[in-house]
């Protein structure tokens, strides 16, 4: 019960939340954000509080008589006669933990495991030193450690969640020029600014709970793409250069020619590299049509009436 009531409340949470992006003309990235994840919360604790305050919730009384859909109904029936809806279902649910496994968990262990030709870090030039301490002055934060590993695909990323440290490639330093690195380095220090580590973090736990659920797979990366959306604004509201910061992002595209299909795990990663340039796409896309005014101020009010009628309603999907 748990498991289909899950996937329908988050389905049912996802078109309530649509609505209110175009009924309260929500445009900004940080709102959109916050909003979506509810998607990823509100099915965690629903069941379980329904059932709390209501424990005759999944009896065929309430089913017959309250409900607004009942997914027994439609999981026992058969197409063509034959086969049971129920197993359609499951096969999907099933369908989307492999590829949560395949695309999420086996490259996080892969990551952990020792590499053989690992090579020494490169000490950052002063150029870069000086770049990060300028921008972490202007907002007045801790400045960073800065790692340059030696590696001709571009890379820059940000690890730790207390103390941090941006690592960058050399690929990727040959590639930028100065605007586009300080852009660049901008993006990652907002990153910092943010807590942005940690926060997705979070949100990937709530993703692990929710390893089964197509609706959830989908929205945590429509979650990561919010956050780099509003890091990109951040950005380019300070440094006044939206070009340079949409050029260093076009050094990520992934090239479908470096890719070799061979099995199972090569297909995987071709899909996944064609979801990391659409992103790209979407990134450099939004850069350029930001607005001047890009955040307005949080609307509480249409929020928490978004919580209360997905409640409302979900209470009533069994």
């Amino acid at each position: 019960m748990f498991i289909a009531q899950s996937v329908l409340h988050s389905l049912t949470a996802l078109v309530i939340i649509e609505m209110s992006f175009h009924s309260w003309e929500i445009r900004d990235h940080l709102s959109k954000l916050r909003y979506r994840l509810l998607i990823l919360i509100l099915p965690i604790l629903s069941f379980p509080f329904y059932q709390l305050i209501n424990p005759e919730r999944g009896s065929i009384y309430f089913r017959e008589n309250n409900a607004i859909f009942d997914i027994n109904r439609w999981l026992s029936l058969r197409i063509l006669d034959t086969i049971p809806v129920y197993w359609i279902f499951f096969l999907g649910l099933l369908l989307v933990t492999l590829i949560f496994f395949f695309q999420e968990i086996f490259p996080i262990i892969g990551e952990k495991m020792p590499k053989q030709d690992q090579r020494p870090d490169i000490t950052p030039s002063d150029n870069i030193e000086l770049i990060v301490e300028k921008i972490c002055g202007n907002l007045n934060i801790e400045r960073p450690s800065v790692m340059v590993v030696s590696e001709q695909n571009p890379l820059l990323y940000t690890t730790g969640t207390s103390r941090h440290t941006i690592v960058l490639s050399t690929g990727l330093l040959q590639r930028l020029d100065h605007d586009q690195l300080e852009s660049a380095l901008f993006h990652e220090i907002v990153h910092m600014l943010r807590g942005s580590n940690i926060k997705t973090q979070i949100i990937y736990l709530l993703r692990m709970v929710m390893f089964y659920n197509p609706v959830s797979m989908v929205e945590f990366r429509r979650l990561v793409q919010d956050d780099e959306f509003v890091c990109d604004s951040t950005t380019v509201s300070y440094t006044k250069r939206p070009d340079a910061l949409a050029s260093a992002i076009k050094t990520f595209y992934i090239s479908p020619d470096k890719l070799r299909l061979s099995g199972l795990s090569s297909v995987i990663d071709v899909i996944e590299s064609h979801s990391h340039n659409i992103l790209i796409d979407e990134r450099i896309r939004h850069i350029g049509e930001m607005r001047a005014e890009e955040y307005e101020r949080f609307g509480w009010g249409g929020y928490i009436l978004t919580v209360i009628v997905i409640l409302n309603i979900n209470y009533m999907v069994v």
